[in-house]
């Protein structure tokens, strides 16, 4: 299944103003989860509000986690876009779509809970992020630290 990205946020206020509607459902937030660590690698104070936005209990080790993964990876994030890869600097297309699939581990949306794995094009194989579902139907990104392991480094 593939999420398009309408417009890619590279504030707090920019991220929080597009995040009720694609938390809506899992696939969206998942893309929600890669666009908040992806402002992070443009400024980390707002990327941190973002990911607050986020998940609000978001842990404090989580993070740093993402603060020390990207400070040096800018590029990381940026794998996680369909027609991006080490060979174009992992330049993201005008049409910005993500790609997300399931497996018979997964969960359903009916239990609240689902794993879906992202493709990743700096990767042999796709990141598992794990969604959760609000009380208010929304969804929200809450394991996702696969997302910011080491990518192949653009050629």
């Amino acid at each position: 299944m593939n999420y398009t990205i309408d417009t890619l946020p590279l504030t707090a206020e920019a991220y929080e103003a597009v995040l009720p509607e694609m938390n809506k459902e899992p696939e969206g937030a998942a893309a929600a989860c890669v666009l908040a660590l992806n402002i992070i690698t443009h400024d980390e104070h707002q990327g941190i509000d973002s990911l607050k936005a986020m998940n609000p209990e978001i842990a404090f080790s989580s993070i740093q986690l993402a603060v020390s993964q990207l400070r040096s990876k800018s590029y990381m994030l940026r794998s996680y876009f369909s027609g991006t890869s080490p060979e174009n600097d992992y330049t993201i297309p005008e049409r910005m779509e993500m790609t997300f699939t399931t497996n018979r581990y997964s969960g359903s949306t009916e239990e609240g809970k689902i794993k879906l794995f992202i493709a990743c094009s700096g990767a042999a194989s796709p990141r598992p992020i794990t969604l959760k579902k609000r009380r208010d139907g929304s969804w929200y990104a809450h394991e996702w630290s696969s997302l910011v392991v080491g990518v192949r480094p653009p050629e």
